[in-house]
Parts: structure tokens; C-alpha cells; sequence
């Protein structure tokens, strides 16, 4: 018995919509099941014209002459711990086991540091920086509130307070999922309906 076209094509269309429902809820149920931690932002263009508005995310920690750079093994877990009201990373590692011993929340990602500059003759202090990348790297979001978070993150400098932090979800997988985002105390939750 031969299914006709049009049956055929309904059917496959059907059972992609139905496969995209089922990844929706289940990144949902992750997303919300997850450890929430907040980490902090710093300024990157916001914007591309051919994917609408979005706020590209940075995950930056800036270092003080005192501070020292994590360790970094350059593997696929990065430890972090939290200190204060965000979380920092501790160190890498090559396997979820090992992160764990550097800190106690281990996350899928890596990160990349520069060590701080101390003052030298006629040079001063440079603070270092510390980049988590963790595989998320974009909020979209409406153009208005693109162009408001894009001007926080410009105005924003180093020896400030951070004004723009990222809201994430670290799962029982290991892997970071976006949740919201907190701009000058206000939160833009990410909505998927």
C-alpha cells in the first residue's frame, strides 16, 4: 500500500513539529531543574543585521593587582565557586570528577585569563581579566531593550561597580543555560513563548 504525497509530507511535518515541542520542554525543565548562578557582563556589539537585536553576552571577571589567574589545564570543565553575589572560575580540568576537586560547581566550558600587570618605572597597574566561555553567547531580545543593555555595557568601567550581570542555569548535564539577564537591577527574563 502506497501513501500518497501530500499524507507523506503532513506526517514528516507533523513529527518535526512534535520533535521541536518535545526539545522545548525539555531544555525548559533543564533550564528551570538547573543551579542558578549569576556572572558578570562586559560590552560587545549587540546587534547584527541579519539575526534582529540581540545582546551579545561576555562573561568577563576583571582581576586586581592582587589576584592571581585559576589554573588551566584547557579542558572541557570549568569549576566555579561562587564569591560574593556571582560566580568566578576556580580552575579547568579535563573531566567532570577533577573540576569538581577545584570547585564546587562544575560546568561544561572554558575560559581564558590574562594575569594583572604590576606597576613598573613610569608604568602603572594594569588589572588583569578572566573570559568564561561557557556556550552561551546570546539574548535576543526587542530592539529597544538591545539599544538600553548595548548603552549600560558601554558606559560601564573598570573601576565601577558592574551594572550588567547574566542569570544562567548550570544543569545536572554540566551544561549553562541562559535564564535572564539583570540590567541596573532590572530582570529581562528569556521567554520562549
Amino acid at each position: 500500500m502506497k501513501i500518497p504525497a501530500p499524507q507523506r509530507i503532513l506526517a514528516v511535518a507533523g513529527l518535526c513539529a512534535a520533535a521541536l515541542v518535545a526539545l522545548v520542554v525539555t531544555e525548559g525543565f533543564a533550564r528551570e531543574g538547573g543551579q542558578e548562578i549569576t556572572l558578570p557582563m562586559e560590552a560587545v556589539d549587540p546587534r547584527a543585521l541579519l539575526s534582529g537585536h540581540y545582546v551579545q553576552l561576555n562573561f568577563t571577571n576583571r582581576l586586581e593587582a592582587n589576584d592571581v589567574c585559576p589554573s588551566n589545564s584547557a579542558g572541557e570543565w570549568v569549576a566555579l565557586r561562587p564569591e560574593n553575589n556571582i560566580y568566578v572560575a576556580a580552575g579547568s580540568a579535563d573531566s567532570r570528577d577533577h573540576a569538581e576537586r577545584l570547585g564546587p560547581l562544575p560546568v561544561k566550558g572554558t575560559f581564558t585569563c590574562s594575569a594583572p600587570t604590576p606597576s613598573q618605572d613610569g608604568l602603572e597597574a594594569m588589572p588583569g581579566w578572566l573570559a568564561l566561555d561557557l556556550g552561551v553567547d546570546r539574548f535576543h531580545i526587542n530592539q529597544a531593550d538591545a539599544l538600553r543593555i548595548e548603552q549600560v555595557l558601554r558606559e560601564q568601567r573598570p573601576n565601577e561597580e558592574t551594572r550588567a550581570f547574566a542569570v544562567l542555569s548550570v544543569g545536572r548535564d554540566g551544561r549553562a543555560r541562559l535564564r535572564a539577564l539583570v540590567i541596573d537591577g532590572e530582570r529581562f527574563d528569556l521567554r520562549w513563548l
